[in-house]
């Protein structure tokens, strides 16, 4: 049995293979996902688990160079970016995209979303893989 860090085996499977600039994809609830993405649904009812439950984890086993949010999210959810960032490594790279480019992402470039309960607008993020050397 494993003894610590994200015990869910795809999850761990996904950031197992991620590499150099492959994206992640931490989602809200209503985030489109198109059905050739790999898909993780760690759902189970509204708000739970929020993304700050699956975001903080993955930080510690991912090595992450930059982040990309919706633009929107600066004036949708300004409360939820806040303190997005405040989770984030210190110093990391931040991004912002129209959210009709950041589906795009999502649903052509990412690697897999992890899916969850998450209730706030624009609260999806992506996670871009970095190299600890």
């Amino acid at each position: 049995m494993k003894k610590s860090g994200i015990l869910n085996k795809e999850i761990c499977n996904l950031i197992g293979s991620m590499g150099h600039t492959d994206l992640l994809v931490i989602s809200d609830s209503g985030l489109p996902i198109a059905s050739d993405r790999y898909r993780i649904d760690v759902s189970i009812v509204g708000g739970k688990p929020g993304v700050f439950d699956v975001l903080d984890p993955v930080l510690e086993e991912l090595e992450v160079e930059k982040v990309i949010f919706s633009e929107e999210m600066k004036t949708v959810s300004p409360k939820c970016l806040e303190e997005t960032l405040k989770h984030l490594p210190e110093g990391i790279e931040v991004e912002f995209v129209p959210h009709v480019k950041f589906k795009e992402l999502t649903n052509t470039q990412s690697k897999g979303v992890i899916r969850t309960g998450e209730q706030i607008p624009y609260s999806s993020i992506i996670l871009v893989g970095g190299v600890t050397y």
